[in-house]
């Protein structure tokens, strides 16, 4: 509309895959020229797609370059998860032609004004272009969760960070930037609404373009628009690291004749360490509380340790439930007293996905930091039978991913079992609802719900020989023509490659997959290839996946996915990985540290991924800490060790808890 050319380049033969994107570049670019205020003021708008690429994408103003995989796709048979993915990553890199380009931080302190404001802006006009998508779910389950389990780490950082050298600068490209800068300013938005929020953006677009700023700059023009004082509510949040919990004191539901509950709040931490002086952090929390059937108004609770607060009328008669954090628009943990936790397994359809998403992971949190006995989580779980949100199955797929590891490595075998057998039963149950095929009008949402549950039916009904029988049919055909992408639909084409390696584990089937690796032309089949790689079951193939990640045949860019998938296997997987990151240092290094640390700093978090003991925290660091780059790696490091201890001290305590007795996954 505003006459601006917008363009797609790549290589030839992929200019069928380009016409996603470009209506995706053209309508981003109409949404955002509105919502500035500030037309896009150049006269042309290139994207390309480069074969081999280290970033995922880059705002280059006027020529933004991508990954194949994050700009091309056949729209008639891409994925769900991938057509979103390239939605959301394109609306990411146009909105940092204002932020950014148009207006550029002043310092890299304030990077965070790039990349948590376009990490927001990706879902915030994603979901103005596609509202049936409900793509604010998925932000809740995926960035804002980045973000509170980096954050919770006390080797996490401030959003604003100084930068004294510039070789700091990839290290703060991290969770924190992207993903806890955008929750924050989620929050924002929530306080201030959409008016007042677009109000403050343009005269902060106006006022600003062509120059430089710093974070206060922008605090300033919501400040003036909207009459609310946004610097000293947001100081406690980009200006010292960590976030809180709010802890629930008092049942509203329970105390009739008061409209007041009483909440504490303090520094949330993933292994529940509490240190001298830890108590004196607090931050100026909005509050938005919400019954079954009303909501209440926001109010704040200022920075200090305990305060009453009012429900709004949120636990008047006739409420089911009473909940802190609605729509989870503040990135914070909640723990409720049992009676509260009771409420909402009994009636858990009545919430938001949002908030039954929120609710599982607050919970998996607070239990792993030891602040709730793990049995009330098995409680919870058993709560949501009859779920048919993909994105709450997403985020249950995930907490029981993350309870599995430390069950299976940290508790005895039979209590192993019956946590598998549990989740077989789970996942299969609800992928026997939807079946393997897409139907004739399905959304993309119900294909993201097939994709999911057969993920984990992947991980966890592998070895039933219905499963892995359907799953070999189309295993052949797929082998037969891998370059046909009507011959196995993308959403559920990376579990049946999974699937088939896992029940089968042999050579043929290895070779198979590196044959069609080799013909492929979709870099997204290529990325199910490598995981399914990834998830060799025996010693053999696993050093045979590990020595073929580095020949010529993997793409620098790709490197990473087949340690990634294998590490996360189990611990005959981690301990290959690692053995492989040691044995192997140099030719890693070569391949990722010189062309970018920032990848090069995915192969450190990998090292240490799937592990839970002490002992195994103690190597990592040792051999980290042994190489010239350690300090270029530090703050990573810090983080994956943390988390190792994290979860090694969540293994003890699962060790003392109703929990670790099988008959509690019955």
């Amino acid at each position: 509309k505003s006459g601006v050319v917008c363009r797609i380049f790549c290589c030839p033969g992929s200019r069928a895959k380009c016409a996603y994107a470009l209506k995706t570049c053209i309508r981003s670019l109409e949404f955002y020229n509105e919502f500035f205020g500030v037309p896009y003021p150049l006269p042309k708008l290139d994207m390309i797609a480069i074969p081999d690429f280290a970033a995922g994408a880059m705002e280059n103003w006027g020529l933004v370059t991508y990954r194949e995989v994050a700009l091309l796709c056949d729209e008639k048979t891409v994925g769900a998860s991938q057509k979103q993915r390239i939605c959301s990553v394109i609306a990411h890199e146009l909105a940092h032609q204002w932020f950014g380009n148009l207006v550029t931080m002043g310092w890299w302190d304030d990077l965070w004004l790039n990349e948590g404001f376009a990490n927001w802006m990706q879902t915030f006009a994603s979901d103005k272009l596609h509202p049936e998508w409900n793509i604010w779910e998925t932000y809740v389950g995926m960035e804002q969760q980045r973000a509170l389990q980096l954050d919770a780490l006390r080797s996490s950082h401030p959003i604003q960070v100084p930068i004294k050298h510039a070789e700091e600068v990839e290290e703060v490209f991290d969770a924190i930037s992207y993903c806890k800068g955008g929750s924050v300013v989620r929050m924002i938005y929530a306080v201030l609404g959409e008016e007042k929020f677009q109000e403050g953006l343009q005269v902060y677009f106006k006022r600003h373009s062509y120059g430089n700023t710093e974070t206060t700059d922008l605090w300033k023009a919501w400040s003036e628009v909207s009459g609310k004082d946004i610097g000293t509510m947001m100081r406690s949040w980009t200006e010292q690291m960590g976030f809180p919990v709010l802890k629930v004191l008092t049942d509203p539901l329970e105390t009739p004749g008061t409209d007041e509950v009483e909440v504490e709040q303090k520094w949330f931490l993933a292994d529940g360490s509490v240190e001298a002086g830890d108590e004196k952090k607090t931050w100026m929390v909005p509050i938005l509380i919400a019954g079954s059937k009303r909501k209440a108004a926001v109010t704040f609770f200022d920075a200090g340790s305990t305060a009453r607060i009012s429900c709004g009328g949120c636990n008047a008669e006739g409420e089911k439930w009473l909940k802190f954090n609605h729509g989870q628009h503040i990135p914070i943990r909640v723990q409720y007293p049992p009676s509260m936790l009771a409420r909402f397994a009994a009636d858990l359809q009545s919430m938001l996905p949002e908030d039954r998403i929120g609710l599982l992971s607050d919970t998996f949190a607070l239990c792993k930091a030891g602040a709730m006995d793990p049995i009330e989580l098995v409680k919870l779980l058993k709560g949501f039978d009859t779920e048919a949100n993909d994105k709450v199955w997403s985020e249950l797929s995930s907490v029981l991913d993350g309870l599995g590891k430390i069950v299976r490595q940290g508790l005895d075998d039979a209590v192993a079992t019956a946590y598998v057998s549990f989740c077989a039963k789970i996942f299969g149950a609800a992928f026997a609802k939807v079946g393997w095929d897409t139907k004739e009008g399905d959304s993309d949402n119900e294909k993201k719900l097939r994709s999911t549950l057969i993920g984990s039916v992947a991980k966890y009904c592998y070895k039933d020989a219905a499963v892995a029988a359907e799953a070999k049919k189309r295993f052949q055909a797929f082998i037969a023509a891998p370059n046909d992408s009507s011959v196995l639909s993308a959403d559920i084409r990376g579990a049946v490659l999974s699937i088939v390696m896992k029940a089968e584990g042999t050579d043929a089937v290895f070779d198979q997959l590196v044959a069609a690796h080799d013909i492929v032309t979709d870099g997204a089949v290529k990325i199910n290839i490598y995981a399914a790689i990834g998830d060799a079951p025996t010693l053999a193939l696993k050093k045979r996946a590990l020595d073929w990640t580095l020949s010529e045949n993997v793409r620098s860019q790709d490197l990473i996915y087949i340690p990634a998938s294998m590490a996360v296997g189990g611990r005959e997987g981690a301990e290959a990985v690692f053995g492989w990151i040691q044995s192997e240092y140099g030719q890693i290094y070569g391949r990722l540290g010189t062309t970018s640390m920032m990848l090069f700093s995915s192969v450190v978090r990998i090292s240490g991924a799937g592990f839970v003991t002490t002992d195994k925290a103690k190597e990592v660091e040792a051999f980290w800490k042994s190489r010239e780059l350690y300090k270029m790696i530090q703050k990573a490091l810090s983080q994956v060790i943390e988390g190792i201890m994290s979860n090694a001290g969540f293994a003890g305590r699962m060790q003392t808890s109703e929990a670790a007795r099988p008959g509690a996954w019955a």
